[in-house]
């Protein structure tokens, strides 16, 4: 059977035979989605019942645990960097090398005449005592290798099998061992069942894993006006565990906890994490930027050794992060701001955050006036949830980049430090202003604290106050505006 060669538009060739076509994607992916749920076979895990399943990101049929779905990760080696030499060639015989001086010498800023006049020696003399090779090592670099592309290539396919990086010292580890590590911490924690999904780009280069633990779920409802004590700045949660005989209330939300982490081949050393909270109403997460938990490490040298110790650390650090963030959250449901009294709209209070592009900045806005009652004072809760959805409806960059990373961790920083970003909106309004009106800028700026009672002292910052029919009521419009079961796939 004749086979010939041609170039898709993903970048490497396909093979071509008298009956059938079949693309090199089919077989190997430059960038996906890889969905799990359970850590191993032992695990039996079932999604909650709380979490729709329509997508890319959940196990449609069958079973694929978190071990099964490691295999995507490349099982990368070392190889060592080389740079081809054109002016030289192998003799077919392999007898030697031939140099192409007449290439040498007509080299644009080169001068060999004057070479050959410093070191008494002719250009074919110098060639001669160099002995020069068609191929030089380069001992300041070295190679990842992925053995999947590299068989690719082996069979003719034009497909790039290997990231570089500048370090002699580097070692990339064996991620899939280092990853598996994990499920010994959730046995450890009671968390087997968890569920996510591994997204990678570049062939494997550069993963994110986002894994979410039902085992952290919580119910946490609006406060009522027994709750809240505004004067004396007291606030009583009614949390619980979601699945505790309890019945969530119909203005109740439903959390889970996770984390997120990953690695990048392509120049990077750091092995990431951060801890998120994801919203099955929504279908989506919400990264938490807080320094307490950034176990942060570089994935070179020895992985192995402590890797379980790790993967362990984080599950302890969700579980002491969980008491502060719902307290957090019920603050957020509990907290809105009033654009009728302060001197910007909710576009520009967005784009005073950092939100650049306006854009994700109206759409966002758009969202946060329509699931609003009244629609000129979202929650913070409103506030952070609708700059989270506008951006993975419509951000149109690589979400595997730095921008969109910063673009998410936004909507965290309003949840956690609320005082802090509306005073940074007032601060950037005044300084981007034509009037000299600093009636919404509040005293005391320096000592800004995050306490509810923080929040609320803020001019234009107000209570919210919604009978269990109004919440009830958002909630559903929050439903009717949900993104696509699959436009969140790719974002998370």
């Amino acid at each position: 059977m004749s086979q010939s060669q041609s170039n898709s538009n993903s970048g490497f060739g396909q093979t071509v035979s008298a009956t059938t076509s079949v693309p090199v994607t089919d077989l190997l992916e430059q960038e996906g989605t890889v969905p799990f749920l359970g850590v191993n076979e032992a695990a039996q895990a079932t999604y909650p019942d709380a979490v729709s399943t329509a997508g890319r990101r959940y196990v449609s049929s069958g079973t694929q645990t978190f071990k099964d779905a490691l295999e995507v990760l490349p099982h990368a080696g070392e190889g060592e960097l080389w740079a081809d030499n054109e002016f030289v060639s192998e003799a077919e015989d392999g007898s030697g090398v031939t140099v192409d001086v007449d290439a040498l010498t007509d080299v644009h800023g080169l001068d060999l005449s004057e070479l050959a006049s410093a070191t008494g020696r002719t250009v074919d003399q110098l060639v001669a005592n160099a002995k020069p090779e068609s191929q030089i090592k380069v001992s300041t670099h070295k190679d990842i290798v992925d053995r999947r592309r590299l068989a690719l290539r082996t069979l003719g396919y034009d497909v790039k099998f290997r990231w570089q990086i500048a370090s002699r010292r580097y070692n990339p580890g064996n991620m899939r061992s280092f990853f598996k590590r994990k499920i010994a911490a959730c046995e450890k924690h009671g968390a087997t069942d968890a569920f996510g999904w591994i997204r990678h780009y570049d062939w494997g280069g550069s993963v994110t894993i986002t894994t979410i633990y039902p085992s952290k779920a919580y119910e946490i409802g609006t406060p009522d006006e027994t709750d809240i004590d505004f004067e004396n700045n007291e606030l009583t949660l009614a949390t619980a565990d979601a699945d505790a005989n309890t019945t969530p209330s119909e203005d109740s939300v439903t959390i889970y906890y996770g984390d997120r982490m990953g690695y990048d081949f392509r120049g990077h050393q750091k092995l990431w994490v951060k801890p998120v909270i994801f919203i099955p109403s929504v279908g989506t997460m919400i990264p938490l930027p807080y320094a307490g938990t950034d176990l942060s490490r570089k994935h070179t040298g020895d992985l192995m050794a402590d890797a379980i110790d790790w993967h362990e650390t984080i599950l302890s650090k969700i579980d002491s992060l969980c008491a502060d963030i719902n307290k957090e959250i019920t603050r957020a449901r509990a907290v809105a701001m009033d654009f009728e009294e302060l001197p910007f709209s909710i576009t520009e209070f967005y784009q005073y955050l950092g939100i650049q592009n306006e854009t994700y900045a109206e759409k966002a806005a758009d969202r946060a006036t329509a699931l609003a009652d009244p629609p000129k004072r979202p929650t913070l809760w409103n506030l952070q949830l609708s700059l989270k959805l506008a951006i993975l409806d419509n951000y149109s960059g690589s979400k595997a980049g730095a921008t969109y990373q910063e673009y998410q961790e936004l909507a965290g920083e309003i949840l956690r430090h609320p005082a802090t970003q509306i005073t940074l909106a007032k601060e950037q309004h005044q300084l981007e202003s034509d009037t000299d009106d600093t009636e919404t800028l509040d005293a005391a700026q320096q000592t800004l604290g995050e306490s509810l009672q923080d929040v609320m002292d803020l001019t234009g910052v107000t209570e919210n106050r919604l009978n269990p029919t109004e919440a009830q009521k958002i909630e559903q419009r929050v439903q009717q505006r949900l993104p696509s079961a699959d436009s969140g796939a790719t974002g998370d």
